[in-house]
């Protein structure tokens, strides 16, 4: 069998974006833009918590994102993924920079958190938060080699 082609650190930014977009425009559509905007950002986060959780789970790894970007969350060691491997993975990505935030000493860490994911995005195609759930991120249809 053939390595993986981990997604790019582009094809999952975007479908990040993809995902919060029409995942949290609704909530946003819904309460109005200018409510008080602290619980609309709790509901937006919760809904779009439970969401990408259970997208990943009925669509076996992906989410409305990922589709579009043909790429999806499978394990790193050929096991079937479940709800709590999910859920633990956007816990470590959304909560880990949130408690850097909250930490006056630390607050500049957030930065180091995302450059360190991309780096290790770029290094070895998993984040932190890959590492935590021990999952990657792969194309669901593989680039084609260009022949020398």
């Amino acid at each position: 069998m053939s390595e993986p082609q981990y997604a790019s650190p582009f094809e999952r930014l975007i479908a990040r974006i993809i995902d919060k977009v029409i995942i949290t425009l609704p909530v946003y559509l819904w309460f109005g833009f200018q409510s008080n905007q602290v619980i609309i950002e709790t509901i937006a986060g919760g809904i779009l918590l439970v969401a990408i959780v259970l997208l990943n789970v009925v669509w076996d790894g992906q989410t409305v994102g990922k589709k579009a970007m043909k790429i999806r969350i499978q394990s790193n060691q050929n096991k079937k993924l479940h709800a709590g491997h999910y859920l633990l993975r956007e816990f470590a990505f959304t909560l880990y920079p949130f408690y850097l935030m909250t930490q006056p000493i630390i607050q500049t860490s957030w930065l180091f958190w995302m450059l360190s994911t991309i780096v290790l995005i770029l290094m070895y195609g998993r984040g932190i938060h890959d590492f935590a759930a021990r999952t990657i991120v792969v194309r669901t249809q593989p680039k084609p080699v260009p022949e020398s």
